[in-house]
C-alpha cells in the first residue's frame, strides 16, 4: 500500500453516535462476536449462552436502544466499539472491536458516557469489574469495591463492582 494511503487509513477518525435501529445488525454481530471471543476470560459457560443469545434478540436491542443510552463508535461505516449506560447511572458494557483497540476509541466512548451522564443530571456511575476492565476503569477514577463472597462448588468467587462519583 502506498505511504500517503497507509497514513490516511491511521489517521481516520473514529464517530460516536446513539445508537439506532439501523445499527442493529451490525451491533448484534459485534456483540456476538465480542461474547464469543472474550467470553471465556470472563464469563463462565452459561453466561456465555445467555449473552450470545441476547445478540440476536432484536427486541432486546430494540428496547435497549430506546430505554437506555446506547452509543456507538464508527469507523468507515462499520462499528468498531460500543457502550450501554442505564438511566441511574450503571455502566453495563463498554468494548471496542479487537481489530481497532489502541486507537483511544474505549477513552472516546468513556468520555462520552460522562458527558451523556452529566447531560441526563446522573450524578454516580456504577458497573461491573473483571479482570479485563479492572484497569481501565481505575484509570477514570472509578474506586473498585470488594462485594460479598460467595462460596460455589467449595471455591470461593469475589466478585468487584465500580463507582465514581461525578464532579459538575
Amino acid at each position: 500500500m502506498h505511504k500517503y494511503l497507509v497514513f490516511l487509513y491511521l489517521n481516520m477518525k473514529h464517530q460516536i453516535h446513539r445508537a439506532t435501529d439501523n445499527d442493529l445488525p451490525l451491533m448484534q454481530r459485534l456483540f456476538y462476536q465480542t461474547v464469543t471471543m472474550y467470553g471465556s476470560k470472563i464469563f463462565t459457560k452459561e453466561e456465555i449462552k445467555i449473552y450470545s443469545r441476547l445478540a440476536t434478540n432484536k427486541i432486546y436491542w430494540q428496547n435497549k436502544f430506546r430505554n437506555d443510552h446506547v452509543y456507538n463508535a464508527k469507523l468507515n461505516g462499520e462499528i468498531v466499539g460500543s457502550f450501554s449506560m442505564s438511566s441511574k447511572g450503571n455502566i453495563e458494557y463498554v468494548f471496542v472491536h479487537q481489530n481497532y483497540m489502541g486507537r483511544g476509541i474505549a477513552r472516546d466512548l468513556y468520555n462520552t458516557i460522562e458527558e451523556v451522564a452529566r447531560n441526563t443530571n446522573i450524578k454516580t456511575l456504577t458497573t461491573e469489574i473483571n479482570l479485563l476492565t479492572r484497569a481501565f476503569f481505575e484509570k477514570y477514577g472509578f474506586e473498585i469495591v470488594k462485594n460479598a463472597v460467595q462460596v460455589a462448588g467449595g471455591n470461593e468467587v469475589v466478585s468487584y463492582s465500580g463507582i465514581k462519583h461525578l464532579k459538575n
